[in-house]
């Protein structure tokens, strides 16, 4: 069981989509990739782009008389707009569109039999775009909120594994550059199976769900916290040192005590190393704060253990004891 916690951060990050590599996902990285970048450039910009595709496509249609249909074209300056800016301007891009290929028609082809037609058809072609446009703000809504929810833990609300673990490899990879320290804390709740056993999966589910604020509330807004597993939590403390994660891991037994304990009559064991050079990955930083983790739940739980890394050995230190 251990071995499949310590490695369970490193396996959801393995099962992100890679890119780059033929690897699995590449497709939707390259996608996401690009949307990205359309997304992070100056909305000055985009509308440009979005204004630029319309009069490419009304100059093609033009140029090429009424005989070649460039309808699907005008769909290109709508989507785009719709996708990288707003619904307000794919609706403003669809009007654009209807009435650009509407004056079009009635310049560059024959007369129609009755004066309304042009009309009717230019109303016709905006309800298409528009439509159009709905189904792509309803795709992106779609997209945003599966994105949320694939990095939320679903019965907590905080963040989940895959999302600790891609934060830690930013946070070793800015070790790298910088070389300052940065902590990792895991915490698994002693006893909470006699929590279920005794008052029902319901009863630890809110459990749970009230130690996920506790933790949340004691940290910094830069630290991550996470939940990896059943009972298990997760802290990612960048830019700290020893004796300041100790002081938020204290605040957190603290509170932890003050508020479940009585009622539940849990405690938190806690395994903290903080590292001063870069460790190898995820997995690596994981195993060692796991490790300390199952240390202070073999010596009877409720405690805090912390090491520093790299350190000779026997550098283990006895932070608190949970109020015992």
């Amino acid at each position: 069981m251990q071995d499949a916690q310590a490695y369970g951060v490193r396996a959801e990050v393995d099962a992100a989509p890679r890119d780059e590599t033929g690897a699995p996902g590449e497709a939707a990285g390259v996608l996401a990739t690009w949307g990205r970048r359309l997304l992070s450039l100056p909305l000055a910009l985009r509308v440009s782009l979005s204004v630029a595709l319309l009069v490419g496509v009304g100059a093609l249609d033009a140029a090429t008389g009424k005989e070649i249909s460039f309808s699907i074209f005008y769909l290109a300056p709508v989507s785009f707009a719709g996708a990288v800016i707003s619904r307000r301007a794919g609706a403003a891009l669809a009007a654009l569109s209807a009435a650009t290929w509407g004056y079009l028609d009635v310049t560059t082809g024959p007369a129609y039999s009755a004066a309304w037609i042009p009309y009717w058809n230019s109303a016709v072609r905006l309800g298409f775009f528009l439509l159009v446009n709905e189904l792509i703000e309803r795709l992106r809504r779609a997209h945003a909120s599966e994105r949320a929810l694939a990095r939320t833990d679903a019965l907590t609300g905080i963040a989940n594994a895959r999302v600790f673990g891609e934060r830690a490899d930013w946070i070793i990879a800015l070790v790298r550059r910088n070389g300052r320290p940065f902590t990792v804390a895991y915490i698994d709740l002693d006893r909470f199976k006699r929590v279920n056993d005794e008052f029902g999966h319901q009863e630890g589910d809110k459990l749970l769900r009230r130690i996920a604020i506790l933790i949340a509330d004691a940290v910094r807004s830069t630290d991550l916290v996470a939940r990896l597993g059943g009972d298990e939590f997760g802290i990612l403390m960048p830019d700290t040192e020893e004796v300041q994660a100790r002081v938020t891991l204290e605040r957190i037994a603290a509170a932890i005590a003050e508020n479940v304990t009585d009622r539940w009559a849990v405690e938190a064991s806690v395994g903290a190393v903080t590292f001063t050079e870069a460790p190898e990955d995820i997995g690596h930083a994981v195993r060692q704060a796991d490790d300390l983790m199952y240390r202070a739940k073999a010596e009877g739980g409720g405690r805090i253990l912390q090491a520093t890394w790299p350190e000779p050995e026997g550098s283990v230190s006895e932070a608190s004891e949970n109020g015992r």
